[in-house]
């Protein structure tokens, strides 16, 4: 029976076909196909011979084969590449399965696979190709999700002229070259062919800088901010170009489109007011509800619809929906949690897969037997004098902005990129008829080839070790405003930071703004959670993970309301990976100073220790190994601030040799002048002998810190000068003052290569507190005085 029906239903499809062809145009309504998902298993085409089906000629069979083949030759690649230790990104490797199955299916032998993977019956719904649709649009939505909007407001006049030349010029150098054919001679290709190979290679998608720079793992380096600003800006000028476009073409469509905005952003105001709404109201720690993701997806899919009905291009209002979802956690990284890694393990790569298989490699290989005539010469001579117009236009203006050599040239390959953006693109304009089967396979050739090639010239040039360099100076000196990022390991070291930081007297003149980041080492769970206290509250009658952390500095922000703003975080992270979160949020955050606890602790006396954490250790040396801007570690033994009365000053004492970590020193001794109740002491230790250079210099370093006192006058500081010969006249005389202050501020590499330390460094116990400030913080040290130990950034 299982035979005669399969027989039945392949004659009935067969049948359907018929009446179609001979009906044509005159067809009204459609004759639907009787279609069986699957089949009745492998046994059919035995039982009924040639007149069965065999069980992939089946909808559902045909996909499960798809899907797993497709997943199957992507890892495959991207396993490759990982093993080769070429870092391609996983869409390019997508890509690549579907150009290969394109040329393979070209063989005889493979003709039952090219008719699973071609869909040549227009009546029969293409289904692996709208999964793959679906997950496209589902990835620009997370990308957008992902996406920090506060990026466009930190663009600076660097990432927006780069942005807008880097578009504007190859647009310009487009249109003039094809001038310039089209009077020469005759173009074989048309105006509107023109017109989207300019489009497509003046464009320098967001999404597609975020998932190369991703990959490469430098999205979170200045200089992958720099680029992603960039394309930013490129994103937002091929936005208003492609609505004036559609604008001015006529009046209806002005209304429709005018309208159609209009509608849309005020949707997205009142969808983004709704996610704060879901983030407030969700407990700190508890998981968002599933029902607000399923909302998050329907809008998404929504704001595709709408788009490509209304305006143009709906991905790009997936992407759009995705920016009003506030990045990170609680609510931005569930819906990554939760999506990314199916979505791009299973449906993208239909997507680029399915894409690809769409070319006639039959084409290029005629190109090649043409010489300097045809599409092939004519297509690919114009994208060669493109890219090159961008690639230099994006260099010369990184350079022009004072940006390294090699990190310039570097932008330009990375501004000149192409990927899934460019690929839908073009795709969208074959399937509309904008462009032809032989341009659609070249663009889709040469988008293959860049984003392989792209990764490879930027994995070869780009210096790693300088992942975390900031272009420009982030310490203390150049900055009047101080931005620092204070961080607490204990519950012990909420006091002592305070006080120091109220010690630093905040004032209008010389405001501050504090990142508190509450570091809590994960144990037995592998997933990072950060927590932002701006947005979440804990479930009430619950107690948060930095409920004593939360409640001291806010205490500190009412008492410097005017002068000091104070934003609170929560790091649950393992401790291999704190020293690396810490360093990417400070460079995120534009700190000028990042503020360490010691990892002793001593008795309530000062004397005595307690705790001698060397995890702790570990992590203070390899943030200042590697921290973007300066650093400083304080040593406690005491509270800085005791103020038992009005008349108890706080006695601070600048240990000064020399130096930038001393210059650094300095500068945050000017922040602390701003306090009435705080006397500085500026000791001044000079090395005999000495030559007159140096002599000449340290005078130089020292008259220009008295001028900056004489800007500040103040009553509270004073200057004394030593000169000491060795190593043990310095120890001496700090043994001498021990009792005299209540804080010590010394460069960690102070003194170093002079006789101001010989002999000293031998004895050294922690060489991240350097010569003079390893002998402040010794146990052996008889002052009960906090010590903080300064390096300028790197």
């Amino acid at each position: 029976m299982d035979a005669d029906h399969a027989t039945w239903h392949q004659e009935i499809m067969l049948d359907d076909d018929v009446k179609r062809a001979e009906m044509g145009g005159k067809m009204v309504c459609d004759v639907s196909p009787h279609i069986m998902l699957n089949s009745h298993g492998v046994t059919e085409k035995m039982a009924s011979g040639s007149t069965g089906m065999e069980f992939w000629e089946y909808p559902l069979p045909q996909l499960e084969i798809i899907i797993l083949s497709t997943f199957v030759f992507w890892r495959f690649f991207d396993i490759l590449f990982k093993k080769l230790r070429v870092p391609i990104p996983k869409f390019t490797s997508m890509m690549l399965v579907g150009a290969v199955f394109s040329e393979v299916f070209q063989w005889v032998e493979m003709s039952r696979f090219q008719h699973i993977f071609i869909n040549d019956n227009k009546y029969m719904p293409n289904v692996a190709e709208t999964i793959g649709a679906f997950a496209f649009t589902l990835d620009w939505f997370l990308r957008g999700v992902t996406t920090d909007v506060g990026m466009i407001k930190k663009s600076g006049t660097k990432s927006v002229v780069i942005g807008v030349t880097s578009m504007i010029i190859p647009l310009q150098i487009g249109k003039v070259i094809y001038s310039s054919r089209e009077k020469s001679s005759i173009p074989t290709m048309t105006d509107m062919e023109y017109a989207v190979m300019i489009f497509t290679m003046s464009m320098t998608p967001f999404t597609c800088l975020n998932m190369l720079l991703t990959g490469l793992k430098i999205v979170h380096t200045e200089f992958g901010q720099i680029a992603q600003s960039s394309g930013m800006v490129t994103d937002m000028l091929a936005f208003f170009l492609s609505v004036w476009k559609n604008i001015s073409r006529d009046e209806i469509n002005r209304i429709r489109m005018g309208v159609g905005m209009m509608l849309f952003f005020i949707c997205l105001y009142l969808v983004r007011q709704f996610m704060h709404w879901v983030i407030r109201n969700t407990p700190e720690g508890a998981p968002v509800k599933n029902i607000y993701l399923s909302i998050g997806l329907s809008l998404a899919y929504l704001s595709y619809l709408f788009w490509s009905h209304f305006l143009f291009f709906g991905p790009l209002g997936a992407f759009v929906l995705g920016l009003a979802i506030p990045n990170g956690p609680p609510l931005g990284s569930v819906f990554i949690q939760k999506f990314e890694s199916f979505n791009e393990g299973i449906f993208l790569p239909l997507f680029g897969s399915l894409s690809m298989i769409k070319l006639d490699w039959s084409y290029l290989r005629k190109g090649f037997g043409n010489g300097k005539q045809g599409h092939m010469y004519e297509c690919f001579s114009f994208l060669s004098i493109l890219y090159v117009a961008k690639l230099a236009t994006s260099f010369l203006v990184a350079l022009a902005a004072r940006m390294p050599l090699r990190d310039s040239i570097i932008l330009g390959i990375i501004m000149g990129t192409k990927s899934s953006f460019e690929l839908s693109y073009v795709l969208q304009a074959f399937e509309k008829d904008k462009i032809g089967l032989e341009l659609f396979t070249l663009l889709g050739v040469y988008i293959l080839v860049n984003s392989l090639l792209t990764p490879m010239a930027i994995h070869f040039l780009y210096d790693r070790s300088n992942r975390l360099v900031s272009y420009k100076r982030r310490n203390l000196k150049y900055n009047s405003e101080l931005q620092t990022l204070v961080c607490i390991n204990k519950p012990d070291n909420i006091t002592s930071m305070i006080s120091l930081l109220r010690a630093t007297s905040p004032t209008k003149v010389s405001p501050m703004r504090c990142c508190v980041l509450h570091l809590i080492e994960l144990v037995g769970q592998a997933t990072p959670t950060f927590i932002s206290h701006q947005l979440q509250k804990p479930k009430p009658g619950s107690r948060s993970y930095s409920e004593n952390v939360i409640s001291s500095f806010q205490l500190f922000q009412e008492n410097y309301w005017d002068s000091a703003s104070i934003n609170m975080f929560t790091f649950l992270t393992s401790g291999k990976e704190m020293h690396e979160h810490i360093c990417w949020f400070a460079l995120d955050k534009g700190s000028n100073l990042i503020l360490l606890s010691f990892h002793r602790s001593w008795g309530a006396n000062g004397y005595g220790i307690i705790s001698d954490d060397q995890n702790l250790r570990g992590l203070n040396r390899s943030v200042l190994k590697r921290a973007p801007c300066s650093g400083g570690i304080l040593v406690h033994r005491k509270p800085i601030w005791n103020p038992k009365s009005v008349e108890s000053p706080c006695r601070v004492c600048l240990i000064y040799v020399g130096g930038n970590d001393n210059k650094e020193a300095l500068a945050l001794a000017n922040h602390m002048r701003g306090n009435q109740k705080v006397n500085l002491t500026v000791m001044r230790l000079i090395p005999a002998p000495h030559t007159e250079e140096s002599s000449k210099r340290r005078h130089n370093e020292m008259v220009e810190y008295k001028n900056s006192l004489e800007e500040r006058p103040r009553d509270n500081s004073s200057i004394i000068e030593l000169t000491v010969a060795d190593g043990t006249e310095t120890s001496t005389f700090l043994h001498s003052v021990a009792y005299d202050y209540d804080l010590f501020l010394v460069g960690r590499r102070s003194g170093i290569g002079t006789t101001v330390t010989t002999g000293l460094g031998e004895w050294m116990e922690f060489n991240e507190l350097g010569v003079i400030g390893d002998l402040l913080a010794s146990e052996y040290y008889p002052s009960r005085a906090s010590v903080l130990i300064i390096q300028q950034q790197e």
